[in-house]
């Protein structure tokens, strides 16, 4: 059984003004449903940041921060989707995300990949963040994931001369989802001297195994030894004796929220991108205990590591969560 969808998200660029310019950056673009009919009076919001789409369905959020943002759309007290943009000085990304459900095959992620002009984008690398996975993009721009943990997924669009895009997708409730999505090009950028050298260990580990090699006296490192000596049966039971971190469990299927000092949420990081806590989804509704290969707490924001320092500082804490 399908029902349409949600949302068509067309952004018209994450538009970025240099530092000393009047202007903030500002986050821009129009939506629409499936059909392609306007969505009004969509709330469309950044943390406490929010704005409203007009008749159109334009929207103009500002001003927003540099690095990966996620944006919520709500209407009618109903959440329409979510979107992580990638707000950076050098680059304007087009994103259109349209969902359509489906529960015949169930954590199905499907879609296309398509430049500015809808000419189909081969080859291109669709990542799944949260979950480890990831697909090609064949001659069509077309790709298939199949198998994916039910629960929220940031999926990440890379392919060379392209702006990366990002953008969150809902699988929580074991449907499927269909997305398509425009990624724009990069302008006149050549690349420079291109040094490779050798690394051991999986790709998206090296800066956590660089961190657990020469600790910095900052946050507390656990590596995937010391996980597997604990045997945890939940994600959360990592977090259980570390101090300034507490774990409320929420419900019967727990949730495993993380707190830091004062009872604020901590930011979460999985595998380097943003994963925020919401509600009663905590890290044991996010992650699998047995897929965790590496973790990072830091109370506070002294010494935190710059890729966690995207948007405003949280001063309550943060956690780098890493999978095998």
């Amino acid at each position: 059984m399908r029902y349409a969808a949600a949302l068509a998200l067309g952004l018209l660029g994450c538009v970025v003004v240099p530092l000393g310019a009047q202007d903030a950056p500002v986050l821009r673009g129009y939506l629409r449903d499936s059909a392609g009919t306007p969505l009004s009076n969509v709330d469309v919001s950044y943390q406490r940041l929010t704005t409203r789409s007009d008749s159109t369905g334009y929207f103009r959020l500002t001003p927003v921060p540099l690095g990966r943002i996620t944006v919520r759309f709500i209407r009618d007290n109903t959440l329409l989707g979510e979107l992580v943009a990638n707000v950076t000085s050098d680059t304007l990304s087009d994103v259109q995300v349209e969902s359509v459900r489906d529960r015949i095959d169930p954590r199905t992620l499907r879609g296309s990949v398509v430049d500015s002009a809808g000419k189909p984008v081969r080859d291109a690398t669709i990542e799944i963040v949260t979950a480890n996975m990831e697909a090609r993009a064949d001659s069509l721009g077309q790709f298939t994931i199949r198998a994916l943990p039910a629960r929220r997924h940031i999926v990440r669009v890379r392919r060379v001369g392209y702006a990366p895009t990002y953008l969150a997708v809902d699988l929580s409730d074991s449907s499927s989802a269909r997305v398509r999505i425009i990624v724009r090009q990069y302008a006149g950028q050549n690349l420079g001297l291109v040094v490779v050298r050798g690394t051991t260990g999986p790709a998206h580990l090296q800066s956590f195994l660089r961190r657990a090699a020469k600790p910095s006296g900052f946050g507390r490192i656990i590596t995937a030894e010391q996980i597997a000596q604990r045997n945890p049966l939940r994600a959360s039971d990592m977090f259980q004796a570390i101090a300034g971190v507490r774990v409320v469990q929420s419900g019967r299927s727990g949730g495993g929220t993380l707190l830091g000092r004062g009872g604020c949420l901590l930011a979460v990081f999985i595998n380097g991108f943003p994963a925020p806590q919401r509600g009663s989804q905590g890290i044991d509704q996010m992650l699998n205990a047995q897929d965790l290969a590496g973790i990072e707490v830091y109370n506070g924001i002294g010494g935190v590591p710059a890729e966690f320092m995207m948007g405003p500082p949280n001063s309550c804490g943060t956690v780098a969560v890493w999978t095998k």
